[in-house]
This record gives structure tokens, C-alpha cells and sequence, in this order.
């Protein structure tokens, strides 16, 4: 028996999120919440509580409850930041300066009333080490336009629950959550800041996934890119097994479309070559990536890094496991992938232009809902790319052709960006993104030092 949901009365951000959550229930097939209570490992009461609207659960909460519904962790946390953020009180107005008290006229034999004392300057404020960039004015109004919210904490403190140490890492924070496991900040003996990933306990009692996770870091050792993140140790054999890569200061793609927006096309390029680049690689390993998603690619100053390479596999291998972990999220799965058929390099190709499309535009080509419907659209439907700037629109269709092998191979697409930004002859600068995206990455720095 299903534990009973009350109706959701209110309209506002908690409400929606509450809403969400419940329709990413749905979407799993309704299971019970005492399933979802031994998935998740909060009480059924806590879960319905999360998706009853009342408030707002904690982030834990939130991401162990659409965890166990199959949700993108990734998606998830921004989704939780959003609301939170729009759920925030608005910042109280300070209170109106006093008027000076009007002058009343002087009267023989008194003494003349002292002027009001000047002004006193502001005393200095201290300048943030990190460039600032205005606020856009409107050429209309002449107003500042409202800035985005206040960024939260980088990084999340770590809890009883969390493991103290991965090998000889000791683990400092939790940096987030994916589908398999936790990713924490670490730092070797000469003081550098890695990723470490440990896996869901329940997870590493599961022979058949440690076997698909120890193929994950032995795909990950053999792609070695400019454009990856690079792994640097992993016990497979361990009670929770782990794995440490380098650490990449900046949002995943995802955040950074969530919170400030597409990227222009003069970063679009860069993107989009740098990805293709990481693809090079990974095709000379032999292996189809099969997960290129918007929370798989990071912004860091010098460039894109694609990572988690959790079901890459073989060129041939469409072979799906028993943990109950989806294989690909549908808006970026090609048609093959769809229809099991067997996957070669082409479908990481029809990936990457749904990525470049939704960096463009901040939606999936192939729009959103419930899956069975976005993956016939992936199938049957062509892509909407109204949105995707016309000089990349070409680029992006082509690489979305229904059929693989009318997709063009990475060299071509590399070709194209390059002849594409003859203004910048594809050199990643400093300057690659845009002002905000910059003083996320600067922040995400910072907060490791």
C-alpha cells in the first residue's frame, strides 16, 4: 500500500518542486513509499513529507527521494537551488533616511542655532579579490537589471554518515551526488584537490555493478585528453570502492545554463570542439562514452572537461544491467541507443549535438516530459532547434541525423568550429565565457584554497 499524498494547495516555488517530485514518482511507476524509503533510506513519512509542499526538504532529503525514482542528481540539486532561492524573503529595505528637522527663525537675544554638521564620508569597503562585473542597464528603463541569486556554499559539509577516508585520502566535503555514488574533495599529501567518488553502499554489495564499475575506471585510464578529467587512483576491491581524478573548479553544464543562462555562440564553438576533442580520445580507446549529458560536462577556465565514463563500454555493447540504473538520459540518447540496436562512435556524435543544443538554448532539442514521449521524439520526430543560432543550427542537424552514418565524424565537427571562429582561431583564453560563468569558476577556485 502506498502511503497517502495530501493535496498540494499553493502555487509557489516549494509547491512546485513539491510537484515535481511527485510527478518524477509517477514517472517510476508510482512505487510505494515504503519501497522508497528502503531506496532512499530516509522513512516513508520523510519522503512524503519532501513532495507534500509544506516546506522545503533538505537537499539530502530531496536528492535521495529522486534518486529512488530514478532522477539525475545533477538536475536535481539545481532544482533544489532554484527553489531555495526563490523561496528566499526578499532583503529587507533599509529604512528611509531621516529628514533634518526644518530651521525655525531666530530670535533676538538668542544665540544663533548651530549649523548641521557635515555629512561623514562612508568608511572604506573592502574591494573583493575577484572582479565583479556591472550590472546590465536597460536602454529602455535606464534600471539596473535584478542580478541573479546569491550563489550558495561551494561545497557541502561532511556528515556522520559520509566515510572519513578513500585510501589515503582523507575527505574534506561533499562536492555532490551522482546516480552511483557521492563525489567528495579530497587533497593529496602535496596539498593538490582531487574528486573522490565512492559508490552507494548498496551499490557495492551488487557483484554485477562492482564488475561495470571496475570497467568504468579502466575506461577512464585509457582516455587521456586535455578535455578530460584525468584519474589518478581507485581501489575496485574495497568495501565501498572509489576512484580519485582531478579536481575541475567550475559548475557542470547544467548549473551553469540553470543559473545564468545559455552560452553565446562564441563560447558554443569552443565547447562544442573541446568535447568533440575528448571524443577523439575516447574513440581512439575504443569505447562509446554513451552518457553525454549537460551534468557529465564542467566549465573550467581553460576549457570543457567531459567526465564519468560510468557506461562507457565497448563500441558494440548495448547490454543493460540489473542495478536499476538508467543507461543514458533520453534527451540525449541516440535513436540506435533507443532501439538497442548496437552503438558505435555516431552515437556519441548525436549526443554532442543535443548538447550543443541545449547549451544554446537552455532545453533539450527534443523537449521535455514524461520519457516514453521524449524518446519517441528521438526516434520518429525531427529536432527543434528555432533557438540554436543560425551560423551553429547546420552543425547541430547534422549531427542529430536519425540515421548514423549521415552524422559527421569528430574531425569534421572539429573542422567546422574551427572555420567557424576564424576570429579566434579556436583559442581557449581566460575569456572563453562569459563574466558570470568566469566569477563561478574563480569562487570554485577560491574555495579550495
Amino acid at each position: 500500500m502506498g502511503r497517502r499524498e495530501l493535496p498540494v494547495t499553493g502555487t509557489g516555488p516549494v509547491e512546485a518542486f513539491a510537484q515535481a517530485l511527485r510527478l518524477l514518482r509517477v514517472r517510476a511507476g508510482t512505487p510505494s513509499y515504503r519501497l522508497l524509503s528502503r531506496k532512499a533510506g530516509y522513512s516513508a513519512s520523510a519522503l512524503s513529507a519532501a513532495a507534500s509542499g509544506a516546506a522545503l526538504p533538505s537537499l539530502d532529503l530531496a536528492l535521495a527521494y529522486a534518486g529512488a525514482c530514478g532522477g539525475d542528481p545533477e538536475e536535481w540539486a539545481a532544482r533544489w537551488h532554484a527553489a531555495a532561492d526563490q523561496a528566499a524573503p526578499p532583503p529587507t529595505p533599509a529604512p528611509p533616511a531621516a529628514r533634518p528637522p526644518a530651521a525655525r527663525p531666530s530670535v533676538p537675544g538668542e544665540p544663533a542655532p548651530r549649523p548641521p554638521a557635515p555629512p561623514q564620508p562612508a568608511p572604506p569597503q573592502p574591494v573583493s579579490p575577484h572582479p565583479v562585473s556591472p550590472q546590465p542597464v536597460s536602454p529602455a528603463a535606464g534600471l539596473a537589471q535584478p542580478a541573479p541569486p546569491p550563489a550558495g556554499p561551494v561545497f557541502e559539509p561532511l556528515t556522520p554518515e559520509d566515510p572519513a577516508r578513500a585510501g589515503r585520502y582523507r575527505l574534506r566535503a561533499r562536492i555532490g551526488a551522482g546516480s552511483t555514488g557521492r563525489v567528495y574533495l579530497a587533497y593529496t599529501d602535496a596539498g593538490r584537490a582531487v574528486a573522490v567518488k565512492i559508490v552507494r553502499p548498496e551499490l557495492a554489495e551488487d557483484g554485477e555493478f562492482r564488475r561495470r564499475f571496475e570497467r568504468e575506471v579502466a575506461a577512464a585510464r585509457q582516455v587521456h585528453s586535455l578535455f578530460t578529467a584525468q584519474v589518478l587512483d581507485a581501489d575496485v576491491r574495497a568495501a565501498r570502492p572509489w576512484l580519485a581524478a582531478t579536481y575541475v573548479p567550475g559548475p557542470s553544464l547544467h548549473e551553469a545554463v540553470t543559473r545564468h543562462g545559455p552560452l553565446p555562440v562564441e563560447s558554443l564553438w569552443l565547447l562544442v570542439a573541446g568535447i568533440a576533442e575528448a571524443l577523439q580520445t575516447v574513440q581512439r580507446a575504443g569505447l562509446v562514452h554513451r552518457d553525454i549529458k549537460p551534468s557529465n560536462v564542467l566549465l573550467a577556465a581553460d576549457g570543457p572537461r567531459l567526465i564519468d565514463f560510468g557506461i562507457a563500454h565497448v563500441s558494440d555493447a548495448t547490454t543493460i544491467t540489473r542495478t536499476g540504473i538508467t543507461l543514458g538520459v533520453p534527451q540525449f540518447m541516440a535513436p540506435e541507443h533507443v532501439l538497442g540496436r548496437p552503438l558505435t562512435f555516431a552515437a556519441d556524435v548525436f549526443a554532442l549535438g543535443s548538447l550543443a543544443a541545449y547549451a544554446a538554448t537552455g532545453e533539450s532539442p527534443f523537449g521535455s516530459g514524461v520519457d516514453t514521449a521524449v524518446l519517441y521524439r528521438v526516434v520518429h520526430e525531427p529536432p527543434s532547434l528555432g533557438g540554436v543560432p543560425g551560423e551553429l543550427r547546420d552543425l547541430v542537424a547534422a549531427c542529430l541525423a536519425k540515421e548514423p552514418a549521415r552524422r559527421p565524424g569528430l574531425a569534421d565537427v572539429i573542422g567546422e568550429c574551427r572555420r567557424r571562429s576564424e576570429g579566434t582561431s579556436l583559442r581557449i583564453t581566460s575569456g572563453w565565457l562569459p563574466p558570470a560563468h568566469a566569477e563561478e569558476i574563480r569562487r570554485r577556485a577560491a574555495a579550495t584554497a
